[in-house]
């Protein structure tokens, strides 16, 4: 067992582009709910817990997990947004130590093998903040990965503040972090909900640790279809294919 490490797993979303009324981590890909996969590659890891964070129809994803060992529930009441959604484990994680890899139950084809040699680099570094970052040739929608002239990470930018230059990116932010506990708290406080949506969003943590000059890297992994979330009936059938 990793005693250093822990897995939490957002699976609180409606997935509203779904169509159904069905929890999206519910839904069947070649046969296998998302969330299963990604408890599967978790487990895999061997971390000291798993912690589920659940809130649209958290029964139907609790009655579909209760069997699994070393699981944890945090319970996200409102969809505040993914930095909401990992401080709802702070109750569970207090006076903890060590780290959380943060993954989300709608990206089903992560790999724990991709995973594990990232885990070791940062908890043998002792680093506050990882993240997993990819290439994809169209990165439309997602926040793209700046680089200093030294390839360390400068910043991540939305792209609806990206200039042209900065629209060329290919390597952008999947959202996947490995934070050490308890510094993640102290980070997920300061993030505010002025933006459009009115959200904790994730990603602000990246700005705040810098600020705050935690030791932060961004890592490109190699194959960046580990990493393509499902939010919609099309996408999960271009995974089905």
């Amino acid at each position: 067992m990793n005693k250093e490490l822990r897995v939490v797993i957002l699976a609180a979303g409606k997935g509203t582009r779904m169509n159904s009324e069905l929890p999206k981590v519910l839904h069947k890909l070649q046969g296998k709910p998302l969330i299963d996969y990604v408890i599967d590659q978790s487990e895999i890891l061997n971390p000291k817990e798993i912690i589920l964070v659940v809130g649209f129809k958290k029964d139907y994803i609790i009655e579909h997990t209760a069997k699994r060992i070393n699981l944890k529930y945090a319970t996200q009441m409102k969809q505040l947004g993914t930095g909401h959604a990992v401080l709802q484990t702070s109750e569970l994680l207090k006076n903890k130590k060590g780290h959380i890899l943060i993954l989300y139950g709608d990206v089903p084809n992560i790999k724990a093998s991709t995973l594990q040699p990232i885990i070791d680099d940062h908890i043998l570094t002792n680093r506050d903040l990882t993240l997993i970052t990819a290439e994809i040739d169209d990165p439309a929608g997602y926040g793209r990965i700046i680089r200093d002239k030294n390839g360390s990470l400068l910043k991540i930018v939305e792209e609806k503040d990206c200039n042209d230059y900065e629209k060329k990116i290919k390597e952008w932010n999947p959202g996947i972090y490995i934070f050490k506990i308890p510094e993640v708290f102290e980070v997920l406080n300061n993030i505010s909900t002025n933006n459009a949506s009115k959200e904790y969003y994730l990603t602000d943590a990246i700005g705040i640790a810098q600020q705050s000059n935690m030791q932060i890297k961004a890592i490109k992994i190699a194959d960046s279809n580990e990493v393509i979330g499902v939010n919609t009936t099309y996408q999960l059938e271009k995974l089905e294919s």
